[in-house]
């Protein structure tokens, strides 16, 4: 059985089951949507999305997955990579494959009544940011599956509204940012679909582009020092890989707290959240500028023993760096004032923050990095979550103790 022809068969069998959805109890869905993974498995050996679509039809079954986050993704997924398949030797698979999904996740909320713009914009980046970075993974369709079904769940239940119009300024906007950032080789195409789906939540959540900006303003400031003595940094071994552009990984260590920090500022209004935004974001800059200045500002120190180590070795920091990294939370925390986000006050406190979550994270490069525990992703993510968490805290003291 070719490909195109199992293809079919699987997008034939999920569309009968959305369009019965109405008419049949829940719960015999689910059980058939079992029993034809099974089939999938044993049968079509089609293993990993048939564990997908399994997991998919239990959780539907026992009601803790709505419909649209049932068949949504099943009809989407296989709809898309359908035509993807067809339009292969054309070079526009990806493009095709993102239209496709799309249309077949809006007609599954649509039929199901289950329809929200936010959430279903959401579900097409995720699952665009998905495909782009597993590729040709044999469980990359099991992985789409599930995750862009908890996307669905996720935003669904925080209940969120937001203007049409808004969201669409927002994807327009975001996406013409990543296709020139694109273009201008500073991202690959995973943080293309990554930087699209965080600027499309920060101005949907907090409904301005300033949240937007100050992340705006960290990916020019890393992208220009990261190039700042580019060649120096290769000689020495520290250049940043793939020369200089940044991926899913570099987005997701420096922008995933902030923005669920944004998001969480969305739905409460609560300024302690815009605190941690500002304190996360502020301690990606600040590190960004202390490695990537620090690392050509002499022999570093490490900072768990104040001895002379090598230049980039995790852990070490300059005067240069320190410097550097003081600089890079002003700038962070001075465009939040100046933008309107927080306070002065709460300004303040995010650069405080940001300076320590910097020390903070050559502090994990020494201890855990240098050791095999986290990668220089996991660092990253650590220390910019040590940042929110300081900033939370200092603003907390400042509220209710001062």
């Amino acid at each position: 059985m070719d490909v195109i022809r199992k293809q079919l068969i699987l997008l034939s069998c999920s569309t009968a089951l959305l369009i019965a959805s109405p008419f049949v109890d829940y719960r015999i869905l689910a059980l058939v949507g079992i029993i034809f993974s099974a089939l999938m498995y044993f049968v079509g050996n089609i293993r990993y999305f048939a564990i997908g679509a399994a997991v998919l039809s239990l959780l539907y079954g026992i009601g803790i997955i709505p419909a649209s986050a049932f068949f949504g993704p099943l009809v989407m997924v296989l709809f898309g990579e359908l035509l993807r398949t067809l339009s292969v030797k054309t070079g526009h698979s990806l493009a095709v494959f993102g239209a496709g999904s799309a249309a077949a996740l809006i007609f599954a909320m649509l039929y199901t009544k289950e329809f929200e713009p936010l959430v279903g914009s959401l579900a097409i980046l995720v699952l665009l940011m998905l495909r782009s970075i597993l590729g040709e993974r044999e469980d990359g369709s099991m992985l789409s599956l599930v995750g862009v079904s908890m996307t669905i769940v996720l935003f669904e239940d925080l209940e969120f509204l937001v203007d049409l119009r808004t969201l669409a300024f927002a994807i327009l906007l975001c996406a013409a940012f990543g296709y020139f950032a694109y273009r201008a080789k500073t991202i690959d195409l995973t943080g293309v679909f990554s930087a699209v789906l965080f600027g499309v939540i920060l101005i949907s959540f907090t409904g301005t582009v300033s949240w937007f900006i100050v992340i705006l303003v960290f990916f020019i400031l890393g992208s220009a020092f990261t190039k700042f003595k580019y060649s120096e940094k290769e000689f020495l071994g520290v250049a940043q890989g793939k020369h200089g552009k940044r991926g899913y990984k570099n987005a997701f260590a420096n922008a995933g707290v902030g923005v669920a920090a944004a998001i969480l500022f969305g739905v409460t209004g609560d300024m302690i959240y815009a605190a941690v935004f500002l304190g996360s974001v502020s301690t990606a800059t600040a590190d960004t500028l202390a490695s990537e200045i620090g690392v050509t500002g002499g022999t570093p120190v490490m900072i768990t023993t104040l001895k002379r180590c090598p230049p980039g070795t995790n852990g070490g920091v300059t005067l240069v760096g320190e410097a550097a990294c003081v600089v890079g939370a002003l700038i962070i925390s001075g465009l939040g004032f100046l933008l309107g986000i927080a306070p002065w006050y709460v300004c303040v406190i995010s650069a405080v923050a940001g300076v320590v979550g910097t020390n903070l994270d050559s502090l994990y490069g020494a201890v855990l990095e240098n050791r095999g525990v986290f990668g220089n992703s996991g660092t990253n993510l650590l220390a910019t979550l040590s940042g929110g968490v300081v900033a939370a805290l200092l603003y907390a003291f400042f509220v209710f103790v001062l």
